[in-house]
């Protein structure tokens, strides 16, 4: 991690609420000056988590004004019922009176155990204790705050320059497993010092997640409580105009952060020894691409296959077979790490079993495949699947 930019109109506090972690910080506060404009992006299971209710609620709902994120690890507050609805409600009320601030402008973002009551009063405490450590600099607090079964934090911070101005891009997310969501991690926070109308921040987040959280696969699961907020701070001599070559100029910029912060996830997903790209080539449609991308990228025999250094191409010519409409499989090739596995559904002639071994143990990962049926792409990020990761999970609650 090189240097961290502070973002001019944020503020982080955080402090431990002493129930999962002990006395880890597990507790954050972020505030947002008045002219912040926030995009919000939510997880598309059907059983949402209560503070991601709330905060979807309060998004559409804000008031001009300073705003609030209250985000705390280790109880997801999911499936937890009306009771978990009312404390949520309380402590935005009471953390919004504190900070004199409409309950509504307090957005609230949990992640942890799903199903267990949460122990509201400690986290509120923990909220309160957070209030007078908030400053502009506690970035690494922050982004280590937030964690739960990920063993490191992932920053990412860098500075932009367009014309004459130097725009600042901070940002921190969570997550190892439990992850393919439709859209984001568990939980990612990334903060742009500009100012830019909230239909030119939808877009820009849209756009951002498609190449990067949405392209990302741990497990195949899909949490309640996944949340990823994009916020401008609305500073008024770095206005953005809409459609304007420094609004592309950042786009990309912000683009970087978010593919930065998901290869980030991938290298620390729950057991991994190998970080995996998925690259599918020549698909009839983009659907298709991603279909057969997260197809293989989550197969578990793939997945094992790659933890021990086994180039089994048939586990991934099986898995790409389950698309319906590949039928013919004379038109699919795949290498590993530029290794030849299959050429024309069949062994490729210059493979070398010794060759793709070696070249299997190495940390990062290509899988190509060429599906020979017209010209759309996708890629995919994952890992590979271990013995840890059965144990970290199955131990997860105790």
């Amino acid at each position: 991690m090189g240097k961290i930019c502070h973002i001019e109109g944020v503020k982080l506090g955080c402090a431990s609420s002493n129930t999962r972690y002990g006395k880890r910080n597990d507790s954050l506060v972020i505030t947002l000056n008045k002219e912040s404009t926030l995009s919000g992006k939510f997880t598309s299971n059907s059983f949402k988590a209560a503070p991601v209710k709330i905060a979807i609620k309060n998004l559409q709902s804000l008031i001009k004004g300073e705003k609030a994120l209250v985000i705390n690890a280790g109880n997801a507050n999911a499936a937890t019922g009306s009771k978990g609805i009312k404390d949520v409600k309380n402590y935005c009320k009471e953390i919004g009176s504190l900070l004199n601030i409409n309950p509504s402008n307090v957005i609230p973002f949990s992640t942890g155990v799903i199903g267990e009551p949460l122990p509201a009063d400690k986290y509120l405490s923990a909220f309160k204790k957070a209030l007078p450590l908030l400053d502009k600099k506690n970035w690494k607090d922050a982004a280590q705050s937030i964690l739960t079964t990920d063993t490191k934090q992932k920053l990412i911070s860098k500075e932009i320059k367009i014309g004459k101005r130097i725009f600042s891009i901070t940002g921190f997310a969570k997550g190892s497993g439990m992850i393919r969501p439709d859209f984001a991690t568990l939980l990612s926070f990334v903060f742009v010092d500009a100012k830019l109308n909230s239909n030119s921040l939808e877009k820009i987040h849209s756009d951002a997640l498609s190449q990067s959280f949405e392209a990302l696969t741990i497990d195949g699961d899909t949490s309640p409580n996944d949340s990823s907020l994009l916020v401008a701070t609305g500073k008024k001599d770095k206005q953005i105009k809409k459609n304007s070559n420094e609004e592309r100029a950042l786009k990309l910029a912000i683009k970087e952060v978010f593919e930065q912060l998901s290869q980030l996830l991938v290298q620390d997903a729950e057991g991994a020894t190998k970080k995996v790209s998925v690259n599918v080539a020549k698909a009839k449609t983009l659907k298709q691409a991603k279909s057969v991308a997260f197809t293989v990228a989550e197969s578990p025999l793939v997945k094992t296959a790659l933890f021990g250094n086994d180039a089994n191409w048939g586990r991934i010519l099986s898995a790409i077979g389950r698309d319906s409409e590949i039928n013919d499989v004379s038109r699919v090739s795949i290498s590993i790490n530029g290794q030849p596995m299959v050429k024309k559904g069949n062994l490729d002639p210059k493979h070398s079993e010794k060759s793709a071994a070696r070249a299997l143990k190495k940390k990062n990962i290509e899988i190509n495949i060429s599906l020979g049926l017209g010209k759309k792409e996708f890629k995919v990020l994952t890992s590979d699947l271990s013995e840890d990761y059965v144990l970290i999970n199955s131990d997860y609650r105790s």
